[in-house]
C-alpha cells in the first residue's frame, strides 16, 4: 500500500482546544517566572509587605510549578499527535521525529547561550526517549510516567541517606595538621570555577565561587561537606603526591576535580573579589559577557555529560513523566473525542483537585511554619525533607491534571469557548511566546532597569500581566499575516529540510 508523506499541521487540523490550554498554561508560566520562581522574592528573604504575601502565596499554590507542568504535558501531547497522524497516514515516522527534536535541539542551544534558558534543549533530548515508549500498550503509560518520578526519588533518598549519616555521624577524628596542610591549593572544577581548599588551625575550609564551607574529617583522606550533602576524598598521584580530590555527591555520582599549579594566595584573592562582586550585583556583565559566560556554560554541561545522571536525574525524569501523560491523552484520544472521555476526564478532575490540595498544603503548610519560626530547610534531615518534596510533586501533578481536565471540559461549552478563543492565536505560537516573554523578563530585572532583589512579589506580578497582553496583540496581529509564530516557522524548516510557506494567502481563512 502507498504511503503518504507526513507533512506540517494545517490550520483546519488544529485543536483549538489545545491552543486555548497552551495560552492559559503560558500565562501561569508569565506570572510564575516573573515573580515566585525567584530566590530574591521569598518571604525568608524580607518579603513580609502584606500585598507582597498575598502575591506570593496564592501564586505559589495555584500557579508555580503547574504551568510548566502544563507546558511540558503539551509538549508530550504535541509529540503523540504526530505518531498518531503518521500511523492514520501510514507514513514513516521514526526519523521524522529525530529530525523534529534534533531541530528542536538547536533552537534550544542558541536559546540557551543568548538567554540562558535551558528547558527546550532539555525538551529535545527527553523527547528522543519517547521512541522507546511510543508502541508500548497505552495502559501501562501512566504507571511508567509515576516510575520516573518516583525511582529517581527514591534513589535519591536512599543515597542522601548514607550520606547524611556518614557525614553527620560527626566523630572525632584528628588529622595530622602536617597531612592537612598537604591538601591546600587550587582545584579545578571546571575551566571557569575553582575550589580553594585551606588549612584553617585543625581543620579545613573550602572557598568556593559563591561561598565559604567547612569540611568535617570523615578518615585521614576523606571528608564531608555538610552544606551540600557530598564526600571529598583527596587522591594521590603514583609518587604520592596529592593531585586531585573526588568529590561523591548525595545521588552518587562521582566527579574528579585536578589539582592546579598556581599560586594559592593570588587565586585566593581572585575567589573573593569574584565572590564580592556576585554577593553585591549579580548582573554586572556585559550582555556580550553574558553570551560568553552561558556559551562556556553550555560547553562545560557537557564535558560533564553523565548517562546516569541524564536518565536517573530529577529534572530529565520529570519532563519524561509529564511527556508520557501528554502521550497517553493522545493516545487515548482525549482531546478528539471528549465525549467519550467525559467520566475519564471528571474523576481526573475531582480526583486530581483533592490529591493535588493535599500534596500541596503538606509543603507550603511546612514552609509557612518554618517562616514563622525562623527554621531553615537544611535543618531538618533528608528523610523529612525528602517527605515534603515528594508532596509537593505529586501535588503539582495532580493539580495540572485537574486544571486541564476541567478546562477540556469547560471547552465542551460553546460560549466558554467562544469567550476564550481569542487566547488562541497565543497558543499556536506558544513556543515563539514562551521565548519572547524572557526578552522584558532580562530587561526589566537585568540588563536595562536591574530591577532584581529591589522589587517584591506584588509589584513583578503587576509587570508580568502586561508582557502576557502584549503577547496576545501582538500573537492576533501576527496571524493575520502569516501562518506560523516565526519559531514555530524555523522548527518546521529544519525538521523539513525546507523553507514552509509562511505569508497568509488573501484567499485564506485562518
Amino acid at each position: 500500500m502507498q504511503t503518504s508523506a507526513i507533512g506540517p499541521v494545517t490550520p483546519q487540523e488544529r485543536i483549538q482546544t489545545i491552543d486555548i490550554l497552551r495560552a492559559l498554561a503560558l500565562l501561569g508560566v508569565v506570572i510564575a517566572n516573573f515573580t515566585v520562581d525567584n530566590g530574591d522574592v521569598t518571604p525568608e528573604e524580607g518579603r513580609t509587605w502584606f500585598f507582597d504575601q498575598l502575591a506570593y502565596w496564592p501564586i505559589r499554590f495555584f500557579i508555580d510549578d503547574k504551568a510548566m507542568a502544563t507546558y511540558c504535558f503539551l509538549f508530550g501531547l504535541g509529540f503523540s499527535i504526530q505518531m498518531l497522524r503518521a500511523e492514520a497516514r501510514k507514513a514513516p515516522f521514526v526519523f521524522l521525529h529525530i529530525r523534529r527534536v534534533i531541530a528542536l535541539f538547536i533552537i534550544g542551544i542558541t536559546a540557551s547561550i543568548l538567554s540562558n534558558e535551558t528547558i527546550p534543549h532539555e525538551y529535545a533530548m527527553v523527547g528522543l526517549l519517547l521512541l522507546l515508549f511510543y508502541k508500548i500498550p497505552r495502559k501501562f503509560l501512566p504507571a511508567l510516567a509515576l516510575l520516573c518520578v518516583l525511582v529517581p526519588f527514591g534513589r535519591i533518598l536512599v543515597n542522601q541517606q548514607k550520606a547524611a549519616a556518614t557525614i553527620n555521624s560527626r566523630k572525632v577524628i584528628s588529622v595530622d595538621t602536617n597531612l592537612l596542610k598537604t591538601y591546600e591549593g587550587v582545584y579545578q572544577v571546571t575551566p571557569q570555577i575553582n575550589q580553594i581548599i585551606l588549612r584553617k588551625g585543625n581543620e579545613l575550609i573550602g572557598e568556593g565561587p559563591a561561598r565559604q564551607y567547612h569540611l568535617v574529617a570523615l578518615s585521614d583522606s576523606a571528608f564531608g561537606r555538610p552544606d551540600a550533602n557530598t564526600k571529598i576524598t583527596f587522591l594521590k598521584d603514583s609518587t604520592g603526591i596529592i593531585n586531585r580530590y573526588e568529590v561523591t555527591g548525595a545521588s552518587g555520582r562521582k566527579t574528579t576535580s585536578p589539582k592546579i599549579n598556581t599560586d594559592l594566595n593570588e587565586a585566593l584573592k581572585k575567589q573573593l573579589e569574584l565572590r564580592a562582586i556576585i554577593s553585591k550585583q549579580k548582573d554586572t556583565l556585559s550582555y556580550k559577557q553574558f553570551i560568553v559566560k552561558n556559551y562556556n556554560d553550555v560547553l562545560d554541561r557537557f564535558k560533564t555529560w553523565s548517562w546516569s545522571e541524564f536518565f536517573l536525574g530529577n529534572d530529565i525524569t520529570g519532563i519524561l513523566s509529564f511527556f508520557l501523560f501528554g502521550l497517553y491523552a493522545g493516545r487515548r484520544r482525549i482531546f478528539y473525542d471528549v465525549a467519550s472521555n467525559k467520566q475519564f476526564l471528571k474523576n481526573v478532575m475531582r480526583w486530581g483537585f483533592l490529591i493535588g490540595v493535599i500534596g500541596m498544603s503538606i509543603n507550603l503548610g511546612f514552609e509557612v511554619w518554618n517562616l514563622i519560626n525562623g527554621f531553615k530547610w537544611r535543618s531538618y534531615p533528608p528523610l523529612t525533607r525528602s517527605w515534603f518534596f515528594i508532596s509537593w510533586e505529586l501535588g503539582v501533578m495532580a493539580t495540572t491534571f485537574a486544571y486541564a481536565a476541567g478546562l477540556i471540559l469547560l471547552l465542551e461549552n460553546d460560549n466558554w469557548k467562544k469567550r476564550l478563543s481569542f487566547l488562541a492565536p497565543v497558543g499556536r505560537m506558544g513556543f515563539t511566546n514562551y521565548l519572547l516573554h524572557i526578552i522584558p523578563y532580562v530587561i526589566l530585572f537585568h540588563y536595562g532597569f536591574n530591577l532584581s532583589g529591589k522589587i517584591g512579589p506584588f509589584y513583578r506580578l503587576l509587570l508580568a500581566l502586561p508582557v502576557y497582553v502584549t503577547l496576545i496583540f501582538l500573537s492576533r496581529w501576527w496571524f493575520k499575516r502569516f501562518k506560523l509564530g516565526p519559531v514555530e516557522w524555523l522548527w518546521r524548516s529544519l525538521t523539513y529540510l525546507k523553507f514552509q510557506p509562511m505569508r497568509l494567502n488573501k484567499s485564506e481563512n485562518i
